[in-house]
């Protein structure tokens, strides 16, 4: 984090407007939360007070699980930024992820997967097979939205990592982690994996 001392007016340095945050970023990256999104103690939101250059995908409604909508949204979201980015998603915005990635790995870098959701009516019988991009998967044991046999076998199929979060229910706010300090070894861990980077 830079520093701005100030100088006597006499020896003042001519005014520039300050650089937007987000032009200093380590890397690209977008948070994609689940159904009804995510609220000010879920860990997505934390890390966002820690890592304010982070993009956040905008939703007109986060109530629809529908792949399309939010693919479309995810295309949006990316399409103005100048590199590849990290998508960093939670529960449904997973399967969402990986679907954008599938098609469009030309603007994924890697691909943060936390807590995969399958709500109704859809279902995991897709066949493609593994993503064209570095990925990880982590999933608890006690998640009562998917199973961690089922989770693991999403991340197989996908050929993604695959860690086992252990009992943190859906790994959301009411797991009660707070900014969830495992998760950023993940993302640390998939930065040295990332495509699209120096």
């Amino acid at each position: 984090m830079s520093v701005v001392l100030s100088t006597p007016a006499a020896r003042a340095l001519p005014a520039t407007a300050p650089r937007p945050v987000k032009d200093d970023a380590p890397f690209q990256g977008l948070l994609v939360p689940g159904l009804h999104g995510s609220d000010e103690h879920h860990w997505q939101s934390r890390w966002r007070q820690h890592m304010p250059w982070l993009h956040e995908l905008k939703m007109e409604d986060w109530r629809q699980p529908d792949p399309a909508l939010w693919e479309s949204a995810l295309e949006r979201a990316l399409a103005p930024l100048p590199e590849p980015a990290v998508l960093i998603a939670h529960s449904f915005g997973c399967l969402a992820c990986a679907g954008y990635a599938a098609r469009r790995p030309d603007r994924v870098a890697g691909l943060l997967l936390v807590a995969p959701a399958c709500p109704e009516p859809l279902t995991l019988d897709d066949p493609s097979g593994p993503l064209p991009v570095p990925a990880r998967v982590i999933a608890s044991t006690t998640d009562p939205w998917m199973t961690l046999d089922d989770s693991r076998a999403l991340a197989r199929r996908w050929g993604a990592a695959f860690r086992n979060g252990g009992d943190l229910g859906h790994i959301n706010t009411a797991s009660g982690i707070g900014e969830w300090r495992q998760g950023l070894e993940d993302l640390r861990w998939l930065l040295t994996q990332r495509t699209g980077h120096a």
